[in-house]
């Protein structure tokens, strides 16, 4: 699974994929046009780079489960206290301003915002 919207990341999952490998691609570039390498190892490992789009099901897996089932899932694995190591934060929403470079700084995780009610 690649996310980082980045043509070097992109190289690196290509780089590291195994034989017959499969790399989803979960970035969204919008208009950046990045290069990557489909030739040298890609053919001769008969790599598959896979687009996701996060609005819809692939129609192969749509009949698993109901989107009612999906939601479910999800929100279930929220309560998993495993993805809570990539958390950081929170950070009140006006204090926001001062936080900015160090949230947005290389190698950062999802870092949590906090709204007053």
């Amino acid at each position: 699974m690649h996310a980082s919207a980045t043509e070097a990341g992109l190289r690196l999952a290509l780089d590291r994929a195994a034989f017959e490998g499969r790399i989803v691609e979960a970035s969204w570039y919008g208009d950046a046009a990045p290069v990557v390498p489909l030739g040298e190892t890609f053919h001769a490992r008969r790599l598959r780079l896979i687009a996701t789009q996060v609005g819809a099901v692939a129609p192969a897996m749509r009949g698993r489960r109901t989107h009612a089932e999906r939601l479910a899932l999800a929100l279930a694995q929220l309560d998993n206290p495993a993805y809570d190591a990539l958390l950081e934060g929170p950070t009140w929403f006006e204090n926001l301003p001062a936080a900015m470079p160090r949230i947005l700084a290389p190698g950062g995780l999802c870092h949590v915002i906090t709204y007053e009610s």
